[in-house]
Parts: structure tokens; C-alpha cells; sequence
């Protein structure tokens, strides 16, 4: 069985827009966020770097408390669209763009040394209650104005500490708990494509009365 490759649906972060989660090592190990604005090289280049911008440093403890939820959340995401899964690297781990974004908002919000471990999982439980879409506005909305690492607690981030650290554990209350969401009626699927089922076959132990065809009245 091969393991999954230590990526998030970006392959090769040189040429793709996408985002970079390096691990460091030492006393105070973290995990860096890097944007990075990856492209294809030109013909005139024979090397090339793209830039890249730190969003996010977080403390290793604190990583290791919400990447896994992280990797649920894509891993689910990629299966729906039959792509292959992925993992955190030991070192470094490309994602691609959209989670790379989503995982900036729950870093952003649990980012602060002073954050509580209550804090941290109400704002993963919070975090999962959000669609994609909303954790990409709340991702627009902080990155315009507070978007680099070291604005840790200013603006839009801490309004995202508040507002996914809200709560206790046990609160029935959550973010994706709100009145007023439902669906359009259902449209038939003209793609739609049964799976065809296999017949069953008859079992030994089952007596030939079963499947006897029944003979015609006298």
C-alpha cells in the first residue's frame, strides 16, 4: 500500500498558486504558513523563485492539535472529487490554494501563546461548522488588512479569535447551528448514472421451494 503523498492537491508549489506549511525544529518550534505565488518559468529563465509571503507562524503544540482535523476535512473534500488523498510532510507540505486559505483562518484564530486548549477545540468545532465559502470570505476579509504573520491579534485577527473561540466545548451552540439555512428544491440530475447491482444467487441451504416456478391451475 503506497502512502499518501505528503501534499494537499498541489503537486509542484513552483509552478502553482498555493500555499506552503513548513516545520521547524528547536526549542520553539512552529509551523510556518507561507503564501506562495507559484508559476511556470519562462524560456528566458534557467532557474526561477517564486515569491512567497509568511501568513502565520504557530506554535508546534498548537499544530499538532488542529492539523489533523485539517487533514480530515480535505482528505474528505478530495475523495467527493476522486482525487488522491494527502498528509502532512515531515518538513514541508504543499496545499492548494482554496484549503490553503480555509487552514489560515482556524491557524489565525489559535495563533495567540495565551490560547486555552478549550479555545482551541471550540474554534476547531466552530471551524468545521463553516462552509468552504465562508471560510474563504473570512480569509479575504483578514489577508486585506492583517494578513502577514506578525499582525497576530490585530484587526480581522482578532475578531477571528473571537468569533471561532466562542463557546465552550459543551454548547450546543455552534457557527453552523443558524436559523434560516435549507436548500432549493431538488432538479433532477441528468448525468446521474445508477451503479448496476449484482444479482444475488440463490444459497445452497436455501430449499427448492423457493424458487420454483409455480404450476398453472387445474
Amino acid at each position: 500500500m503506497h502512502n499518501a503523498p505528503a501534499n494537499f492537491d498541489c503537486t509542484d508549489i513552483y509552478q502553482e498558486h498555493g500555499y506552503l506549511v513548513r516545520l521547524t525544529k528547536g526549542r520553539e518550534a512552529k509551523a510556518q504558513v507561507f503564501e506562495v505565488f507559484g508559476r511556470p518559468p519562462t524560456d528566458r529563465e534557467p532557474q526561477w523563485a517564486p515569491e512567497t509571503v509568511l501568513r502565520c507562524e504557530v506554535a508546534r503544540e498548537i499544530w499538532n492539535v488542529v492539523s489533523p482535523e485539517a487533514r480530515a476535512e480535505f482528505n474528505r473534500r478530495l475523495k467527493l472529487e476522486g482525487k488522491p488523498t494527502g498528509r502532512w510532510g515531515a518538513d514541508e507540505t504543499a496545499v492548494q490554494r482554496l484549503f490553503g486559505k480555509e487552514l489560515l483562518v482556524l491557524s489565525w484564530a489559535v495563533e495567540a501563546r495565551d490560547v486555552t486548549a478549550e479555545e482551541i477545540a471550540v474554534a476547531i468545532r466552530n471551524w468545521h461548522g463553516l462552509k468552504p465559502e465562508e471560510r474563504w470570505w473570512l480569509y479575504t476579509m483578514t489577508a486585506a488588512a492583517t494578513g502577514l504573520a506578525h499582525q497576530g491579534g490585530m484587526g480581522w485577527r482578532g475578531a477571528l479569535r473571537q468569533a471561532l473561540c466562542f463557546g465552550t466545548r459543551s454548547d450546543a451552540f455552534n457557527l453552523s447551528a443558524v436559523a434560516g439555512r435549507g436548500t432549493l428544491e431538488p432538479r433532477a440530475n441528468a448525468k446521474f448514472a445508477p451503479s448496476r447491482t449484482k444479482k444475488s444467487r440463490a444459497r445452497k441451504e436455501d430449499g427448492p421451494e423457493l424458487f420454483m416456478t409455480p404450476s398453472a391451475a387445474e
